[in-house]
């Protein structure tokens, strides 16, 4: 039976761990599951929830340097032949862990995998429909080229095989935001992913997300990746890319304002 490794880096992250803990411990289907926790130094009540799971959640404490150190970590710990990461407020779909192990089985040759993604605010409500449908569009194919001039690949609903991760060498610690992006374009130097057209999993929004706190410095990094990796045509599209994405993104704040 196929063995599926899951991580959660968090550091107090009390308000949203129990629903993502939860979302993958609702998974069943015909893989076994490994659940690997890895937290940075909680004071906040993190640390009893994940307790309250006993055994079907793996908690590592330890000392980190961020989600990208937090990650490789316990990506080194895992046993599993597919993985993935799961940020501590984010949740994954019913169904999409034995969706993604099917996909695997039925598509030997494909070592990574994307599919969609929903946005939901604190109450678990879905928001920003028109960012998620530009990017199921972007995502509908996969094209290198595309993904050098915009990051389209949502990462709660990305998963690999363990060998891919381990030829890649994990995440690039130097980046504190975009370390995702850096990720999928070294995989895709090796391959190409297979494209699932279903929701796996919703990616949620709050004022002290990564995403909502640190969205320029992501786009500046991502950037930064760009112009290290892509021909120059795509590093340009890249940076009008971020200019408009980060337009959108400071418009939908101010409406959000009034």
């Amino acid at each position: 039976m196929t063995l599926v490794t899951v991580v959660t880096p968090v550091l107090n992250g009390a308000c949203f761990i129990r629903r993502t803990i939860e979302s993958v411990l609702a998974q069943k289907g015909d893989f076994t599951l490994e659940y690997i926790i890895c937290d940075g130094g909680s004071t906040d009540a993190t640390i009893n929830i994940v307790k309250e799971y006993g055994e079907r959640c793996h908690l590592v404490q330890r000392s980190d340097s961020g989600p990208a150190d937090a990650i490789n970590y316990a990506m080194g710990q895992a046993r599993g032949v597919i993985g993935c990461w799961l940020g501590a407020d984010d949740l994954l779909s019913p169904g999409a862990l034995p969706r993604v192990v099917s996909a695997f089985a039925q598509s030997p040759e494909k070592e990574w995998l994307y599919g969609r993604c929903r946005i939901i605010d604190e109450q678990e409500q879905e928001i920003r429909r028109g960012i998620t449908l530009y990017k199921n569009l972007l995502g509908y194919r996969f094209y290198r080229h595309l993904l050098w001039t915009e990051n389209f690949i949502s990462q709660p609903a990305t998963f690999w095989r363990m060998a891919l991760w381990k030829r890649c060498g994990g995440l690039d610690t130097c980046y504190q935001a975009a370390f995702d992006y850096d990720l999928w374009l070294r995989f895709a130097a090796y391959s190409s992913p297979l494209v699932i057209p279903v929701y796996l999993a919703s990616f949620r929004r709050h004022p002290d997300s990564i995403s909502e706190r640190g969205y320029e410095q992501q786009f500046a990094e991502e950037l930064a990746i760009s112009k290290r990796e892509a021909p120059s045509l795509c590093y340009h599209i890249h940076r009008f890319n971020c200019w408009k994405i980060i337009t959108a993104y400071k418009l939908l704040s101010k409406k959000n304002e009034k």
